[in-house]
């Protein structure tokens, strides 16, 4: 039987996707064919011991084979060469037509017996499939998950393939706009000279200028276990995703010159901040604090985008190893302030590369940001997905994110709904499917978007519609500060306006409308579908109730600090913007926990404690003028008591202490 003959059978009992099972026939069809040859050669031996040929016939039969023999031998002499790949290939193919022939001598009726047995041997669960299954529910790496978890951290896997800018910008626009952009290029020993090419790494892609790697950076991960303490217990207690959760910790050396940079954040001392990034070129505090003084001031953002990279390949030569930014279970506890700087290192690393037009991997970026603490979410990353995820023009990964996430309430943010929408637009490629259903739905609970929208992307849409009652704020501010809803409104508007722009969307978004005021005509029901009105009605209400408040959320204050929309951060609760934060530590959470705060104080600020990182005591200095107009004596005897009480000195050798620095 032909081997095609044998895969067909096979696909139509069930076992067209077993490999081990053509394996398994093809090594007993194997041993069939060797037995029923074997049964051959004897019986022709038996027909030759009655053969009556005669001796001078058998003499010259055997001269003549001997010559054959002879002949052949000789040929096979002159055709050998030295060349043993060839010989090698040959005699494969050999094999394989052997196989071929003896899987061809076996009759139907052993091939069904034979199936028969191997039904039963495959009764068993497969090992290589329930490996798959095992590492699907998180078994491989020690935890069980359930189906709402594996649905959950499916949409949050990261291919770390489209983590590499450069990887993307060669495949936009070829290898002659990566040399123009300056990228890389082939450096590998460069880098390894220099301390930095010693592994491959995801998130970050050092370059042969970067300054030497001359130790470890000093901020090393470790996993979290109920015995650190009780905090540590409830936050692993009261996690839902399955995962594992991790903190980051700063070493004696790293603390010794975190101390030296409080100060100079405290002073506001620009030019002390840059002495550290240069004195220790991987500091990672200090990366992102400069990083943020260049763009703010010199407006540098290529040379802030290296900085902040910098500080990601510093997290990452620390990274535990079962910690895994690819897998959708790496935690980190942001409550801790060491823990704090990868956040906002994923966040702004995100931004640079949507600046760059790299928009997958701003996605990419933006679902490990996520991942991190994915209920809690404290940058906001689910703010900026569905916009990443739409410019990378992966729609399907909207609709299964709006339709699959549990972790939060995605149908409570308006960006989304409206995302949602387009995306389904875009797969449909036309109007009046399920995409209008989507908007008419979206414009019916968050109608306060469309007058921003369409003045935001210049979509003609007649005056009489936007000043409709049902479209105004229900509450009218009497300050500057704005609403919940205000502020995820404006959000959404300034970064996702431009999606909506073309002739075809703006077409859309206005046939949608209509629709929408059909309805708000007839008071919320729909003659198509008057079951699906009290549902929307309702989500109307909870909106209403949940977000049309001046009270804001920490993560989306946090949110819109680190956002670079200055026009919005007038909008934040007063004791935002009055609280004094730094920029490699904006807003720390109510729940602190600071090594640094019991050495360098808190501050006082509106009746709300804020242990910042930097902030020192009343008794220490009145104000922050007070501390600047210090003299350099009164400063340094400062660091050097907090030196005291970190018990570190001066006299240890700082990670990634530059060849510059040793010179000197």
């Amino acid at each position: 039987m032909s081997s095609r003959a044998v895969r067909r059978l096979m696909k139509e009992r069930g076992h067209d996707d077993l490999e081990e099972s053509a394996a398994l026939i093809e090594k007993q069809a194997k041993q069939i064919g060797s037995e029923e040859r074997e049964e051959k050669e004897q019986a022709a031996n038996l027909f030759d011991l009655l053969g009556g040929n005669d001796a001078s016939d058998h003499d010259s039969d055997q001269d003549s084979s001997k010559g054959a023999i002879e002949e052949k031998e000789e040929n096979s002499i002159t055709k050998q060469e030295p060349v043993k790949k060839a010989g090698a290939k040959k005699k494969k193919g050999k094999k394989k037509g052997k196989q071929a022939a003896k899987a061809e001598d076996m009759s139907m009726k052993e091939f069904e017996a034979h199936l028969k047995e191997l039904d039963e041997q495959l009764s068993t669960p497969n090992s290589a499939k329930e490996d798959d299954k095992k590492a699907g529910r998180g078994e491989a790496l020690g935890v069980v998950l359930t189906e709402e978890q594996q649905q959950n951290r499916a949409l949050l896997m990261v291919d770390a393939k489209h983590l590499d800018s450069e990887s993307e910008i060669k495949r936009l626009f070829g290898s002659a706009a990566l040399k123009e952009a300056g990228g890389r290029g082939n450096g590998r020993r460069a880098l390894q000279q220099r301390g930095l090419g010693s592994r491959r790494l995801a998130l970050s892609h050092p370059k042969p200028t970067w300054p030497p790697m001359m130790a470890s950076p000093g901020v090393d991960m470790r996993q979290l276990a109920a015995e650190d303490g009780p905090d540590t217990k409830q936050l692993l207690d009261s996690d839902k995703t399955g995962g594992q959760w991790f903190a980051i910790e700063h070493s004696a050396r790293f603390r010794t010159v975190q101390l030296e940079f409080l100060s100079a954040v405290i002073t506001n001392d620009a030019d002390r901040i840059a002495a550290i990034a240069y004195q220790h070129p991987y500091h990672v505090d200090a990366l992102l604090q400069l990083s943020e003084i260049l763009k703010q001031t010199g407006g540098d953002f290529g040379e802030a985008g290296t900085l902040v990279e910098r500080a990601l390949y510093s997290f990452e030569q620390g990274f535990a190893s079962r910690f895994s930014i690819t897998n959708g279970l790496g935690r980190l506890d942001f409550r801790r302030i060491e823990s704090r700087g990868l956040f906002l290192a994923l966040f702004r690393h995100m931004q640079f590369m949507a600046r760059r037009g790299c928009w997958r991997t701003a996605s990419e970026v933006n679902k490990v940001l996520l991942s991190l603490d994915p209920v809690q979410d404290p940058y906001g990353a689910l703010l900026t997905l569905d916009f990443h995820a739409m410019k990378s023009r992966q729609y399907d990964y909207v609709r299964q994110f709006y339709d699959s996430w549990t972790w939060s309430s995605v149908s409570m943010l308006p960006g989304w709904a409206y995302s949602r929408a387009l995306a389904e637009f875009m797969l449909e490629k036309k109007s009046g499917g399920k995409s209008t259903d989507l908007l008419v739905e979206a414009i019916l609970v968050f109608p306060t978007v469309i007058p921003v929208l369409c003045t935001k992307a210049n979509i003609d849409i007649d005056p009489v519609v936007l000043t409709h009652p049902y479209f105004e704020e229900r509450q009218i501010t009497a300050e500057s500060a704005m609403t919940h809803m205000q502020l995820l409104v404006q959000l959404f508007v300034e970064r996702s306006s431009a999606l909506f722009r073309t002739p075809e969307v703006a077409r859309w978004l206005q046939e949608g409308l209509l629709l929408a005021l059909e309805q708000i005509a007839l008071g919320g029901t729909c003659a198509r579908d008057i079951t699906a009105a009290p549902q929307v009605v309702e989500r109307r209400q909870q909106v209403e109730r949940q977000l049309c408040t001046y009270v804001i959320p920490e993560r989306i204050s946090r949110h819109v600090l680190v956002a670079d929309m200055d026009a919005l951060k007038a909008g934040l609760p007063e004791q935002v913007r009055s609280a004094t934060s730094y920029a490699f530590d904006p807003l720390p959470p109510s729940n602190d926990i600071n090594i640094y705060a019991e050495l360098v104080g808190g501050m006082q600020l509106n009746d709300n404690l804020m242990n910042m990182p930097g902030g020192f005591a009343p008794e220490d200095f009145a104000d922050l003028d007070a501390l600047n107009d210090a003299e350099p004596e009164v400063v340094m005897g400062l660091i050097e008591r907090m030196r005291q009480l970190l018990g570190t000195g001066g006299g240890l050798e700082d990670p990634g202490t530059s060849s510059d620095e040793d010179a000197q």
